[in-house]
């Protein structure tokens, strides 16, 4: 049984399944997206690259920090093995899990749908503003 969907997720997506919302879903705001110092420098390479792209999406709050310092963490670690030539195939679950739980995977994000802004909805906006 797969875990239940954070309200932010749905939201994104258009509430696809058309159940109700959860309204009382704690909101623990937005997230600092300078990396914690604890973060080794290959993951604090991939924060700085990850963070603020799920923060200006909204799926990224503050409380999902440890989500993806772990995930962070994790990929260094896989990258590390592929580089030394040798797949490590739990910990590459383990990093897709965390990518599905953020929403950063292929078939996360068909279920999520972002309002693009009006220069892009319409092209003639960008030239006549």
């Amino acid at each position: 049984m797969n875990p239940p969907k954070p309200t932010a997720l749905k939201v994104l997506a258009g509430n696809p399944g058309k159940r109700p919302l959860n309204a009382s879903e704690p909101d623990s705001g937005v997230i600092d997206t300078r990396p914690p110092a604890e973060l080794s420098d290959a993951a604090k390479a991939h924060w700085t690259r990850l963070a603020p792209m799920l923060a200006k999406s909204g799926v990224l709050k503050q409380s999902d920090r440890d989500l993806l310092f772990c995930y962070c963490e994790t990929f260094a670690v896989w990258m590390e093995s592929v580089q030394a030539g040798k797949l490590n195939v739990p910990m590459l679950t383990q990093v897709r899990q965390m990518l599905n739980e953020m929403g950063m995977t292929p078939a996360a994000r068909t279920r999520i749908v972002v309002d693009k802004p009006a220069e892009q909805n319409d092209g003639k906006a960008r030239f006549f503003g």
